[in-house]
């Protein structure tokens, strides 16, 4: 799931359906980087997707719905769930541009800088042809311990 993807069934699951009559959310101004890592079970980065997310509201209730609460969900989603890559290439913070409309509503663009990672695993059916080898975009496979065993040792070994 990309951040994007994310970020925006996080606002859906957390504002009130009227608010989100109007919706919606797009990349913009996409540009990929080259830049590789092994991740291991056999996963590599190969690049990185960085991208501006726009949400935005055409009729935004904001005297019903605080926005507020909007713009502390942006916060929070991404204190929460953002990505590694967000730190790695230091993204900038959030801006946001209200535009009221009347009394009631208001026209409302969040701008969320992003960075999402291109990973490929080896597969025979893979579309993508590298270095001799077949390759699929997986989302990245990440392994962790739930539990660990430690093992000390008293006194001289014999």
């Amino acid at each position: 799931m990309s951040q994007l993807e994310s970020l925006t069934a996080f606002i859906t699951a957390n504002l009130p359906p009227e608010a989100m009559q109007m919706f919606e959310s797009a990349m913009e101004d996409c540009e990929i980087t080259r830049s590789t890592k092994a991740l291991g079970l056999e996963q590599r980065r190969i690049g990185v997707l960085r991208y501006n997310a726009r949400l935005s509201w055409d009729d935004f209730p904001y005297r019903r719905c605080s926005l507020g609460t909007v713009y502390a969900l942006v916060l929070a989603w991404i204190e929460e769930h953002g990505n590694e890559l967000r730190e790695d290439l230091n993204l900038p913070d959030p801006t946001v541009d209200p535009e009221f409309v009347d009394e009631s509503s208001c026209i409302l663009g969040i701008v969320v800088a992003m960075a999402d990672p291109i990973i490929i695993r080896p597969d025979e059916a893979g579309g993508v042809p590298m270095k001799g080898r077949r390759w699929e975009v997986v989302d990245p496979e990440i392994w962790t311990a739930s539990e660990a065993e430690y093992v000390t040792q008293h006194g001289a070994a014999s």
